[in-house]
């Protein structure tokens, strides 16, 4: 870190377990800017996190880009484009500056842009599991100007720290593409545990779910189901269909089952079985590359 301190925009749970994580491993004087710091209702929590984790806290954007050559931003996704922009005209020649906000490939790319035209260097940080857990060891896949110098400074220090590539934004892109799954995959569990303990087979699922999932590693399972379904959508749809009838006949939301059912509909358009001759394919890969050709993607 060459004496200069690490510094933290905005500190709130995933900036406070990093920071803490850190200071714990060695890294010496980091220093946090939060807009709450001073609020009469928020700021009693920021500066006891900043006190549990040996973190100074500065009075303004400015004094902490003054004084730190590697930033992160740790905010809201909503405010990231923003706040990079008012980081902007501070950023001192070469300084890194992570986002590791849940924002798109899109924002991403524009406060990179944002960030290099002012002499910085731009680091898209996506954070791949939840931070509490981890501490500084979460797992983090960056790219953008900046992002392998981020991951010489920061990975002695047991951050594990993963390089996609030179694109700002294609880290975030990878983060999203999880979350289509994982946020997908707790969405259809509530549905379908409220729905189990109603009819009062919710230990019975449960077990039937995991036989399912553990009894093969995952890329065998995906396989398994995306080449049977890509021949058999039409069919699964009606089945959706049936499970929906069930959940409204016990009075409960199938907002998810719904979701799964147009897009079975959707897959069921573009005909695969005729593509795949009523076989199922050999590899999840030729079923996708069918779907981005039948798109026109």
């Amino acid at each position: 870190m060459g004496g200069c301190a690490l510094g933290f925009i905005g500190f709130g749970e995933a900036a406070f377990h990093i920071a803490k994580g850190l200071a714990g491993a060695g890294l010496g004087r980091i220093r946090a800017f939060d807009v709450m710091a001073k609020d009469p209702k928020a700021g009693p929590l920021v500066r006891d996190r900043a006190s549990l984790a040996s973190v100074e806290l500065v009075e303004s954007l400015a004094d902490l880009l003054a004084s730190c050559d590697t930033v992160l931003c740790a905010t809201s996704a909503k405010y990231a484009l923003a706040i990079g922009r008012e980081a902007a005209p501070f950023l001192r020649e070469g300084t890194l500056y992570a986002d590791l906000n849940s924002a798109s490939p899109g924002t991403k790319k524009r406060i990179g842009e944002v960030v290099d035209a002012a002499g910085g260097r731009f680091v898209d940080a996506a954070v791949m599991e939840l931070v509490p857990p981890h501490g500084h060891k979460v797992p983090l896949a960056v790219s953008g100007s900046g992002a392998k110098e981020f991951m010489e400074r920061l990975s002695p220090y047991g951050m594990r720290i993963s390089y996609i590539g030179e694109a700002a934004g294609s880290s975030s892109a990878l983060k999203m593409m999880r979350s289509i799954f994982m946020k997908g995959l707790t969405a259809l569990l509530l549905e379908t545990l409220v729905a189990g303990r109603k009819a009062g087979v919710d230990s019975q699922i449960m077990d039937s779910i995991s036989g399912t999932l553990d009894s093969r590693p995952i890329a065998e399972t995906a396989k398994l189901l995306v080449t049977r379904t890509a021949i058999a959508a039409e069919r699964r749809v009606a089945e959706m269909g049936e499970v929906m009838d069930t959940l409204e006949e016990m009075g409960l939301d199938s907002s998810a089952s719904r979701a799964t059912k147009a897009k079975l509909q959707w897959l069921a358009d573009f005909d695969l079985r005729s593509v795949f001759g009523g076989t199922p394919p050999d590899s999840v890969a030729q079923v996708v590359d069918a779907i981005l050709e039948k798109s026109g993607s």
